[in-house]
């Protein structure tokens, strides 16, 4: 009959292991498995005094916000900067689908700061609406969602919703002044590195401003980059593209902000690429080979090296850091 172990043998047995060499394998770590701090108490169903209210602030979203909708619609129709509009709700809705068997086991906790959000949001749409200033007033929808989904369903809701409600943020077009203060730098500096990559494709280039002035035969000629040109819609593609595949593997949060924050060099660099091959078509080609519908294809065909730099880049984090619970033997000896 064996004895019990006491405490004292079991220390010693830890000891023993110890001086043996077994080491845990240093590499890189993390867990993939998603953490979910909110309680789940199986999901009930919702009353008809819920369904109710949540009909009724869907009445009112949809009243108060009737004009700003159909801005949008228009601005993404008519404007080629912003046709990424139509697709950004159905991504949204997308990442809601990803958590929904979670949603559905948590259980609505009510909370004041969604009511008083939700006050504060719609107080707000009415001044903008008096006022007039309705570029301003999309940017209260976020806030009025925020408050009616922290007021119906609480803290632990909010957890999984505050991305796709955040999401919805690029289908709004930023406010004409901070439009041009955004665009401004951007055509600066696709100039200036467009500039850099004719010269490295062997076109003789000088820049000047947001101007390139590249050698023609006998003759210079100059290349325009315009504000259209500046970037700002593949700079806000990527993002959004950027997030999608950040959010739909599991990995750490710094690495999904990462790779959310790639998108910028990322987006630079192949505007000044489209840019450079702008300028190789004109030299080369002509003219009419680096205007209309020419020079729009290249920009549709520069997602394809975007697309392959961003999974490229989620290559090497997931080879770099590596989860792995393994343990390496170094004692001495044969068994």
């Amino acid at each position: 009959m064996s004895s019990p172990t006491t405490g004292s043998d079991q220390a010693s047995g830890r000891s023993a292991l110890n001086a043996g060499g077994a080491t845990p394998a240093r590499r890189f770590e993390y867990s993939t498995a998603p953490k979910v701090r909110a309680p789940v108490r199986g999901g009930g169903s919702v009353s008809p005094v819920a369904w109710l209210i949540i009909a009724l602030m869907v009445l009112e979203f949809l009243v108060l916000y009737r004009i700003n909708l159909m801005q949008l619609v228009s601005v993404w129709y008519s404007n080629p900067n912003f046709s990424q509009g139509f697709a950004i709700p159905f991504i949204s809705a997308f990442f809601v689908y990803q958590q929904w068997p979670v949603l559905r086991s948590l259980e609505p906790q009510r909370s004041a700061v969604g009511l008083a959000l939700l006050i504060f949001g719609t107080a707000t749409q009415v001044l903008f609406l008096v006022t007039g200033q309705i570029q301003f007033s999309e940017l209260s929808m976020l806030v009025v969602l925020f408050g009616m989904f922290l007021w119906m369903l609480g803290w632990n809701y909010m957890r999984l919703l505050w991305l796709p409600i955040c999401y919805l943020l690029f289908m709004i077009p930023p406010p004409q002044a901070l439009y041009v203060k955004l665009t401004t730098p951007l055509q600066f500096l696709a100039a200036s590195l467009g500039g850099h990559l004719l010269t490295m494709f062997g076109i003789p280039a000088i820049v000047t401003a947001t101007q390139i002035h590249v050698q023609v035969r006998a003759h210079w000629d100059s290349l325009d980059v315009a504000q259209a040109c500046s970037g700002i819609r593949s700079l806000t593609a990527f993002f959004a593209l950027a997030i999608v595949l950040a959010y739909s593997v599991p990995r750490p949060v710094w690495q999904k902000l990462f790779l959310a924050l790639c998108a910028l060099p990322i987006a630079i660099l192949c505007n000044a690429l489209r840019v450079a091959l702008t300028g190789v078509l004109f030299v080369s080609a002509g003219q009419e080979w680096a205007r209309g519908s020419t020079h729009a294809s290249l920009g549709m065909l520069m997602l394809i090296p975007a697309m392959f730099l961003q999974l490229g880049t989620a290559w090497a984090l997931d080879h770099i850091f590596i989860e792995d619970t393994t343990v390496v033997s170094t004692a001495g000896g044969g068994t």
